[in-house]
């Protein structure tokens, strides 16, 4: 890897579910209930990580194949239900380096975006209980453009903070993440924390793969030099 790979990057754009948050148990666990409350075989627990990052209906569509468009609306129906009621049981959390990692790449001067599959409102529900809501700049979810790997949802934020893509870091823990960002000619960099593994996202086409969030840090300028202003 280059020394200098990330030297231009002025922005770093974040998926949620796995990356900054530890929330893919919580989303298998409400995918496989999904399926079993439509009576459809529930799927194993990797191939319902296999679908996390796409748009709720999609994701679903995709792990129910066949099933007529009644019985993927009652099973996104149940999702939703589900998880909105396990989440008010018991809240899923940011990793435990999330709010420091944001903080400090604030401090060196980058622009701070969200890349989630989630919607717009379970977006605004989880940033009114976290604590890195203040550092968003910009963000973007599933039901407002093309779902990953479409390039749709980088090309909006890339507009939005007037960087462009090659400008930008895309970070994920998903091979859905990280194509979307080379489909979109962002810097990418994959997180062991979620979905795929070192050799899955480094075959989608990862720039790097960090074992967890704090690591992020050192393939970053220390200092930004006027980095995220143009």
């Amino acid at each position: 890897m280059e020394s200098n790979m990330f030297d231009d990057v002025k922005a770093v754009i974040f998926d949620i579910d796995g990356t900054l948050m530890d929330s893919i148990s919580r989303i298998v666990e409400c995918i496989r209930i999904s399926c079993s409350e439509v009576g459809a075989d529930v799927p194993s627990n990797e191939d319902s990580k296999s679908v996390i990052g796409l748009s709720l209906g999609e994701a679903i569509a995709s792990i129910l194949p066949g099933r007529n468009e009644e019985e993927v609306r009652k099973a996104v129906e149940v999702y939703k239900d589900t998880y909105l009621r396990l989440e008010a049981e018991n809240p899923t959390t940011l990793f435990g380096d999330a709010y420091d990692v944001i903080s400090e790449l604030k401090k060196r001067g980058y622009k701070i975006g969200i890349a989630t599959g989630k919607s717009r409102r379970g977006y605004d529900r989880v940033m009114s209980y976290v604590s890195i809501a203040p550092f968003i700049d910009v963000s973007s979810t599933g039901d407002e453009v093309r779902s990953k790997p479409d390039q749709q949802m980088l090309n909006r934020l890339s507009d939005e903070l007037r960087i462009p893509p090659k400008g930008c870091l895309m970070v994920g823990d998903s091979s859905l993440d990280i194509c979307m960002g080379v489909n979109a000619h962002t810097r990418t960099a994959g997180v062991l924390t979620g979905v795929h593994d070192r050799n899955t996202l480094m075959n989608a086409g990862a720039d790097a793969v960090v074992n967890t969030l704090s690591d992020l840090l050192d393939l970053l300028p220390g200092t930004g030099n006027s980095v995220g202003m143009r």
